[in-house]
């Protein structure tokens, strides 16, 4: 009997020491500092690296940035302001804070020269995207980052345990493939031996590097080839259902002052952790005693799609310094309208070039007003 359990205690320990040897291992190796077969993300990396020190601003986001801010055209519009402005669009399908964070720091790490602003569009209400063992989510699941999400997904405003329980489990699912190297393992099996492209798993949502890049890394949902059936979907399935939400916010906003209407008290970590974003890239600029500034935005957006109320408690408190908010469908009409929607939470192309140029204006009004606190929209 003591043999058994001195032999089961061994192999406790080589069991433990397998796996925090597998931890750190992937913690120094350039997995942790590289960006691979992550699809488009890994296209934007790869060309943002290559140019870091072209650009002026940088737009930080989930799909509502990806999907719907146009770099091209936001330069153009400064340019007849009299204000010269080179910006790159660094949207990330599916990305919540934590991820959005993930990426600042290494953006931040590559020390551009000229970057001056960074737009962060920051959806804490996010939690998993395309699969816990997609490339995507193991890629930016370190211990962190995965704790944080943890506390974010505790203080939402999910009250159904049975929904939060999944979500944790499936960002347990990644840190684990991110701690023991199960992604890159799958990674090279897929690729290597069964010659998979893994840069997208749809097909039909497939983007043309070429494209992305001369866009300056947007991406219009209408040039997909799932863009139809996308539109289909949504005036079939949830036509109904957006046009109520968006009636019942537009009534809300009209009879509540517009502070205190996303109000929701399970906010305090989310707003932490967009003083936490702020306060990096406020050092960031003491270090390069360069000008460096956090300009956070709340695309055109339901809240039964993407809830506010972290950003809003942030800039109450006074954790981040501006912020332009378009989630008021009174204020915004036009981005509201079918038109202007491929689906209830993204722009399509027309509505894009119509949000970028109101972002570019208030941007503008930002800069002539000699960098004073301005909110826009709601107040």
């Amino acid at each position: 009997m003591l043999k058994l359990l001195v032999r089961f205690g061994y192999s406790l320990i080589f069991i433990i020491a397998i796996i925090f040897s597998s931890g750190l291992l992937n913690v120094i190796l350039p997995y942790y500092k590289t960006i691979q077969n992550l699809g488009e993300i890994s296209v934007k990396w790869q060309y943002l690296t290559e140019h870091k020190d072209d650009y002026d601003a940088i737009f930080l986001g989930p799909s509502t940035t990806y999907f719907g801010v146009i770099p091209k055209l936001f330069d153009e519009y400064m340019t007849t302001e009299g204000k010269s402005v080179k910006s790159f669009n660094f949207g990330i399908a599916g990305a919540n804070v934590s991820e959005l964070d993930f990426y600042l720091q290494k953006i931040l790490a590559l020390e551009p020269a000229n970057l001056k602003w960074i737009f962060l569009d920051c959806s804490v209400d996010l939690f998993t995207n395309i699969g816990s063992t997609s490339a995507q989510e193991i890629y930016w699941h370190t211990p962190r980052k995965t704790l944080e999400n943890f506390q974010l997904i505790l203080e939402s405003s999910i009250d159904n345990w049975k929904v939060k329980v999944p979500y944790i489990y499936a960002n347990f699912q990644s840190f684990i493939y991110r701690w023991l190297g199960i992604g890159q393992l799958s990674t090279l099996w897929q690729e290597g031996i069964l010659n998979l492209d893994l840069s997208n798993s749809d097909p039909l949502a497939k983007v043309s590097d070429d494209r992305l890049i001369q866009e300056s890394g947007y991406y219009a949902i209408d040039w997909q080839k799932k863009a139809d059936k996308w539109k289909t979907i949504f005036r079939t399935n949830g036509l109904d259902t957006y046009q109520k939400n968006l009636k019942n916010e537009q009534t809300k906003l009209a009879n509540l002052n517009s502070e205190n209407a996303f109000n929701h008290p399970s906010t305090i970590y989310g707003a932490k952790m967009m003083k936490n974003i702020a306060s990096r890239i406020e050092q960031q600029q003491q270090i390069n005693k360069k000008k460096m500034e956090a300009i956070f935005f709340i695309p055109p957006i339901l809240e039964t799609d993407s809830n506010p109320s972290a950003i809003y408690r942030a800039y109450k408190s006074g954790y981040i310094e501006t912020l332009f908010a378009f989630n008021n469908p009174n204020n915004f009409t036009n981005l509201y309208e079918l038109d202007r929607r491929i689906d209830s939470a993204h722009l399509n192309h027309q509505g894009a070039e119509e949000f970028t140029l109101l972002l570019a204006s208030k941007f503008t009004q930002y800069l002539n007003n000699s960098g004073e606190k301005l909110i826009s929209g709601r107040l």
